[in-house]
């Protein structure tokens, strides 16, 4: 009998652990339930966080680059003025160049002791009047620029460069001008004035398109905007003197540097 009571007493607590049992897990499944929905909301609101200052940040990344893009063309117009400036400051500034020594007197000479100036054998020499031109406002010029020349072959640059200038202002119709304006420019290229340098190979170029100086002038002008950190211009200057003049010095020198990288 005590078997049989033992065994039923036996049954009942199990029966009632597993009611028990079956009673706490729906409500545990149902804390889990909520505990996940607030983790998700709590994630939603992160979310909704980091979305709006993505769009704050992208706003002032707007507003930086607007500013920039300003600042940028500021520059450029500032630059622009500055060599507008530059290229009027040395059309108008004038430099007397010395005037060459004259000899000394020579002591007079009776007329009948005098000895007679040879006589020309050239036939084909003309008159003043004929030539349409002055001897004397030809020989000037030449013995300026030589002068100021022989100033930049001793690289003294800046006497040079003022006697250039001095030459440019003076002799505007003269033949040497266009060499005058590309040793200016050779002056402040080799001075390392490189933005000076390209207002005048420039200016050599559009004002003297018949110079045998402009594949020179185009050449220097490419490699000076390398030098000042500019490959695009220089490297289409440089291609430009490959088209231009092909089979001269200047288009296999440009070639060379291109074939470097630019530089």
């Amino acid at each position: 009998m005590k078997r049989v009571l033992l065994a039923i007493l036996t049954v009942c607590l199990l029966w009632g652990g597993s009611a028990l049992g079956q009673n706490e897990n729906p409500y545990s499944l149902e804390v889990r339930v909520i505990k996940n929905e607030q983790a998700i909301k709590l994630l939603q609101q992160q979310q909704a966080q980091l979305y709006l200052k993505m769009e704050n940040l992208l706003v002032k990344y707007g507003e930086i680059k607007g500013q920039l893009d300003t600042v940028v063309h500021q520059l450029q117009t500032l630059q622009n003025q500055i060599n507008q400036l530059m290229l009027k400051q040395s059309s108008q500034q004038q430099i007397a160049l010395p005037k060459p020594p004259t000899e000394p007197a020579k002591p007079s000479v009776p007329e009948a002791e005098q000895p007679k100036p040879p006589v020309q054998k050239d036939v084909s020499t003309q008159s003043q009047a004929e030539q349409g031109k002055p001897k004397v406002q030809l020989k000037e010029d030449e013995v300026a620029f030589k002068g100021a020349l022989d100033l930049f072959k001793k690289k003294k640059y800046d006497a040079a460069i003022d006697a250039f200038k001095a030459f440019k202002n003076k002799y505007k119709q003269s033949k040497w001008i266009d060499d005058a304006v590309f040793y200016l420019a050779e002056c402040y290229f080799n001075k390392g004035q490189y933005d000076r340098a390209i207002i005048n190979y420039d200016y050599l170029v559009n004002t003297y398109p018949k110079s045998d100086k402009v594949a020179a002038a185009t050449l220097k002008e490419g490699i000076a905007f390398i030098r000042m950190g500019d490959k695009v211009d220089g490297n289409y200057l440089l291609q430009k003197v490959i088209k231009q003049f092909p089979n001269t010095p200047e288009a296999k020198e440009a070639k060379k540097i291109l074939k470097k990288g630019g530089k």
